[in-house]
């Protein structure tokens, strides 16, 4: 795990340098158009040094990339799940956010995802990448009900979990194998069995990164 948080802040200093002698990012009016610019800027980015860190098995692959389904993401905070009681509601830990994840395809194979965040003046990419994660929650994402189903990250402890709603009660899956958790990949649980692992975790939090 911490390995890909270290990896997140690479892709941010990535886009940071990519964004150097332009004052603000281009806004565009909707998430998808976003995306799509998106997907010319990683063109960029990506370089014979890169390529594999951002999940792609070439340089040219990239030229190829796609957007697929995207996920919108839900946020459980620290605070949140410090406070968090057996037998209340899951759904009130969530909070939504203002980042769409878009994972990109190539031969309609998930390989990376650019983040696209809702600003004032519209939205704009703020990540690239996080190839591992996306590549796992596009992996369990399937059923009828497969394009409603979305992101659910615990930031602080850097865990990502695809989230369903049956019958308005929330399922989470884990997505790696965590040794934090006694739960299995591509295991759909209720919320509240994930949340009652994740409450020690949160209250032995130190603050460092995970």
């Amino acid at each position: 795990m911490r390995s890909i948080l270290l990896t997140g802040g690479l892709f941010l200093l990535i886009i940071n340098m990519g964004c150097r002698g332009s004052e603000h990012p281009t806004s565009s009016p909707q998430p998808q158009e976003a995306a799509s610019h998106a997907i010319g800027v990683l063109q960029k980015l990506v370089n014979d040094q890169n390529y594999r860190t951002m999940g792609f098995d070439s340089v040219d692959e990239v030229k190829q990339a796609q957007l697929g389904q995207p996920f919108a993401v839900s946020n459980i905070g620290l605070d949140q799940l410090k406070s968090y009681r057996t037998g209340a509601n899951a759904n009130s830990l969530l909070s939504n956010s203002s980042e769409t994840i878009y994972p990109v395809l190539v031969r309609g194979q998930v390989k990376s995802s650019v983040t696209i965040v809702q600003k004032e003046g519209g939205y704009q990419p703020s990540s690239f990448g996080n190839a591992e994660i996306v590549k796992s929650l596009s992996r369990y994402r399937q059923g009828e009900n497969a394009a409603n189903d979305f992101v659910v990250r615990v930031l602080a402890l850097n865990m990502y979990f695809l989230g369903r709603h049956v019958e308005d009660r929330l399922f989470l899956t884990p997505v790696i194998d965590d040794p934090r958790l006694k739960l299995r990949p591509g295991e759909s649980v209720p919320a509240e069995i994930v949340l009652e692992q994740l409450v020690p975790l949160a209250n032995a939090y130190n603050g460092e990164p995970m």
